[in-house]
């Protein structure tokens, strides 16, 4: 008996996830608004997210990740349990 995960194919798989995750992790920590003029954290977010090399994670993944940098306590749970929805598990 085949599953809607078995017969749905996987977005990224898990070292692309784990490469996202240490990235927002980085960014968190080093995370500055005043850190050098022209720095966005939308600049922030397009190297977290690089690694997906071209796979669109919808907009809820971005703003997770965004909020994720900003607030890493309260929304961490929230980016790992959506990364993993978009991987192989």
């Amino acid at each position: 008996m085949t599953t809607i995960h078995d017969t749905l194919p996987s977005f990224i798989d898990r070292s692309q996830t784990e490469t996202v995750l240490y990235r927002v992790a980085v960014s968190a920590l080093t995370w500055r608004a005043d850190a050098e003029p022209g720095y966005s954290i939308e600049d922030e977010q397009r190297w977290c997210l690089a690694p997906l090399q071209g796979v669109d994670p919808g907009l809820p993944i971005r703003v997770l990740v965004v909020d994720t940098i900003l607030d890493p306590s309260r929304h961490r749970t929230q980016l790992v349990q959506a990364l993993v929805a978009l991987s192989d598990g």
